[in-house]
């Protein structure tokens, strides 16, 4: 248990990151890490089924086998985590990033929820 609370406090560290990269306009900066929040926060939702991961595409494939198609969680929460991996993709990888600042928002937005929604799923 102790690693799963590494994990969301991770989750929680990347989405304050995260806030305060948006406040001073660093906008695609500010969506990688809410990626990462989101990302921390699936390991640990894994972690505590057992199940760890070296990759990001087995994190997002193991989270849809045991949470989504279990109906644990939301497919729309998962489709938002899905959708900022690959936003954050381009953000970190290309030259030109046409991310603004509802965009930025959103992400945080999602992140949030996605870190509650895996809380309750590991604590309850």
């Amino acid at each position: 248990m102790h690693e799963i609370n590494d994990y969301l406090y991770k989750a929680h560290s990347k989405l304050k990151s995260s806030k305060k990269l948006y406040e001073i306009g660093q906008y695609a900066d500010s969506v990688s890490l809410s990626y990462y929040a989101m990302y921390s926060a699936a390991t640990a939702m894994l972690l505590k089924i057992g199940i760890s991961t070296t990759r990001h595409k087995g994190t997002m494939n193991e989270i849809y086998k045991n949470y989504v198609k279990t109906d644990k969680l939301n497919h729309r929460i998962y489709a938002n985590f899905a959708g900022t991996q690959s936003l954050r993709e381009t953000s970190d990888y290309s030259a030109v990033v046409d991310i603004d600042d509802k965009i930025a928002n959103i992400k945080i937005e999602q992140a949030e929820e996605f870190i509650k929604e895996a809380e309750k799923l590991i604590f309850n």
